[in-house]
């Protein structure tokens, strides 16, 4: 690694410590790393952290308050999403613009909150698939259903907003619980609840943030 990168050894041994630290690299039995495989259930896990931490976040900026300019990101966040999905056309033309204003909202709690420790916290696990901030999936092949599924995490953002607004930390945590598990728990809603007579997609598009 040290002569693939043009490095000394030590700085090579400290990055290989740090990933190995954060789960993504394992030592081999004898020399050397391989990379860590991650299950389904490894990324369930991260998630249900993930949702409990946003949540606390969350709880948290209720009881203390919001500051003028975390205000004014979130209002800036909702007005975003909402533009996008009131344009007309596809709505996987304006998927960046949702994506942006989604990483916005879930950044602006999570380290606007006054509890430093929370996004210290949170740090350990975000490397994992669908665990950062604002991470969002979309199935190209079914783009009613998707922004269907969209507008659900808009809703519940404006909730959320609300709750931070009125002080009210439990209805600020319990909805932004749900929210952070909407990835997973929302999916099967969906194909149930609108799509029973089309078949099940096999392509997605996944967007980190």
């Amino acid at each position: 690694v040290a002569a693939e990168m043009g490095v000394s050894r030590t700085p090579a041994r400290t990055a290989l410590a740090a990933l190995e630290a954060e789960g993504l690299i394992e030592k081999r039995q004898g020399r050397g790393f391989t990379i860590r495989s991650i299950s389904v259930g490894d990324v369930e896990k991260s998630i249900a952290v993930r949702a409990a931490l946003e949540a606390l976040a969350a709880g948290t900026m209720a009881r203390s308050g919001m500051g003028s300019d975390v205000e004014a990101d979130l209002r800036r966040s909702i007005q975003m999403s909402e533009e996008m999905l009131a344009a007309d056309g596809p709505v996987a033309s304006h998927l960046e613009i949702y994506q942006e204003a989604n990483v916005l909202f879930h950044e602006t709690i999570m380290n606007g909150c006054g509890n430093d420790l929370i996004a210290h916290t949170f740090e350990r696990i975000a490397m994992l698939p669908l665990t950062s901030l604002g991470s969002l999936m979309f199935k190209a092949t079914n783009p009613r259903r998707e922004r269907m599924r969209l507008t659900v995490g808009h809703s519940q953002h404006v909730i959320i907003f609300d709750a931070l607004l009125k002080r009210d930390a439990a209805r600020a945590e319990a909805m932004m619980r749900e929210h952070s598990h909407a990835a997973l728990n929302y999916s099967d809603l969906f194909v149930t609840t609108y799509d029973i007579s089309e078949p099940e997609p096999k392509a997605e598009v996944a967007w980190g943030g």
